[in-house]
């Protein structure tokens, strides 16, 4: 197979598995529904990507990989450069996802990824690490916090270190 129809075949599964995304939960779809909306078959989807997870972590970052993060930006205000990037780019996709835990931590982690490979800052991973503890302690109150649709108390919790009493 030609290298362009190899790109054009992994395009094809992308954009399926998009189309999926954006109207059944991330966690409840299978390799195989993605073949089959792609009209491919299952092997082939297996050939470019390991597995599901592997698939939104290619795709996110397809989607984003010429897309600069404003450093500044995210120092500040972290959870709303998440939901600034992500959100204006897959909407539809987003809020299908919100209430997916595997999509929306797959997504975190995909960002994290993305903001280290294109920052040049060593002092970046600081950030990170306080980022990463408050999405731990949101997990540990069963994500009372939605990080696309509450980034406002996320990023105050970063501002401030302090984190809200839980009732």
């Amino acid at each position: 197979m030609s290298n362009l129809s190899q790109q054009r075949t992994k395009r094809i599964i992308l954009e399926s598995f998009g189309e999926l995304l954006a109207i059944k939960r991330f966690s409840e779809i299978t390799m195989t529904e993605i073949a089959a909306k792609a009209l491919v078959h299952r092997n082939t989807v297996y050939k470019y990507f390991n597995d599901k997870y592997d698939l939104l972590s290619q795709g996110v970052t397809f989607l984003f990989e010429n897309q600069s993060i404003n450093l500044k930006h995210f120092k500040q205000q972290p959870f709303k450069s998440i939901h600034d990037v992500y959100f204006s780019a897959l909407e539809q996709i987003i809020t299908q996802q919100q209430n997916d835990h595997d999509f929306n931590k797959t997504i975190q982690s995909n960002f994290i990824e993305l903001l280290i490979t294109t920052q040049k800052d060593d002092k970046i991973f600081w950030d990170i690490g306080k980022m990463v503890g408050i999405l731990l302690w949101n997990e540990m109150h069963e994500n009372k916090y939605d990080m696309f649709n509450d980034y406002q108390i996320l990023d105050s919790i970063y501002q401030t270190e302090e984190f809200p009493e839980i009732n």
